[in-house]
């Protein structure tokens, strides 16, 4: 496929749409920065991209092979970044999609997998600010890692929606088993995603511990700030981790609750059946020399003492509260 390419001047607000073929005499020239964008690319568009723009290639082969670790690895002026941008799916299942960026002060590539970042609002961004940075290569890993980290937000707002209808359905529902499976996927999504985030606070580390030629020393206070953005979102994750086991704790509380109470009841009652049970037996046993047996009242007498071991039974679980 053809790469969206795209040229900006500096000190000049814009930017003008190139072809491959124009790449290497535009970046020949002073005060250009070209970024190129490539969605699900061929092995082919890398290498043709790896001789036209000296990539190294240990970070094309990452780029090649999908589902790398958020990491960066510096080569001479150029850096390789590997970042994964969130979205929100079907049934508010986190998706994440990988993205791949190389750059240098002259240029950047993105190779995104699937919808990692707006292109169109990237460029937006960029067509405002790029014009009048010193450190175009900087400004470009931030701008498009920032955009990344604000869509981090929405996502963890629909994690927390979904630990919200998670809580209700299992502390709050009487039925056991409900809830379980959303639990199982609201958390394992919180797993997914914090994988995601974590290794990203290192990138940015390395970032803000360089000063070069790609990054500046005068570009760290954004980097900075990007930097506690990113803390604030493993934070809330780690707190909606804590949510849904607390959660799950509960819901086995209530379980282990309601269990105790049905073996009260059980037991109350066994006992209740067994005590005139255990009389019936006994004048049911027709020995000759038993004193009752032939008794005139000796019948309503069983039955009255049988009634009465029953209810006395009764009403001392019932002021227990067992029944």
């Amino acid at each position: 496929m053809d790469p969206r390419i795209s040229a900006f001047r500096s000190g000049q607000h814009g930017s003008e749409p190139l072809t491959l073929d124009q790449l290497a005499g535009v970046l020949g020239q002073p005060g250009r920065f070209v970024w190129l964008d490539l969605c699900d690319p061929s092995d082919d568009d890398l290498r043709r991209l790896e001789g036209a723009l000296s990539l190294h290639p240990l970070s094309v082969e990452d780029a090649l092979h999908a589902h790398q670790r958020p990491k960066i690895d510096v080569y001479d002026d150029q850096a390789f970044v590997v970042a994964y941008g969130a979205t929100v799916g079907e049934k508010q299942r986190i998706e994440l999609h990988e993205l791949s960026i190389f750059v240098s002060p002259r240029f950047a590539v993105t190779v995104r997998r699937g919808p990692a970042i707006d292109t169109d609002e990237l460029h937006r961004r960029l067509d405002h600010s790029l014009a009048a940075a010193s450190h175009p290569g900087a400004l470009f890993i931030y701008t498009a890692l920032d955009q990344m980290v604000d869509a981090y937000f929405a996502a963890v707002d629909s994690l927390q929606d979904r630990i919200e209808a998670l809580e209700e359905a299992l502390v709050w529902s009487r039925s056991h088993g409900v809830g379980l499976d959303i639990a199982f996927d609201v958390r394992r999504d919180v797993i997914y995603f914090r994988r995601a985030v974590a290794p990203l606070r290192e990138v940015l580390n390395v970032l803000m511990r360089r000063d070069d030629e790609i990054v500046g020393d005068d570009f760290s206070p954004y980097l900075r700030d990007l930097y506690d953005h990113v803390v604030r979102v493993y934070e809330e994750l780690d707190t909606d981790h804590d949510l849904i086991s607390a959660a799950l704790e509960a819901h086995l509380s209530v379980i282990s609750t309601d269990m105790n109470e049905i073996v009260l009841k059980v037991s109350a009652w066994a006992a209740i059946i067994a005590l005139p049970t255990v009389i019936a037996s006994i004048y049911g046993m027709n020995f000759d020399h038993m004193p009752e047996l032939h008794w005139y009242y000796g019948y309503p007498f069983a039955l009255a003492l049988m009634g009465a071991s029953a209810g006395s039974l009764y009403a001392y679980f019932k002021r227990k509260r067992w029944i």
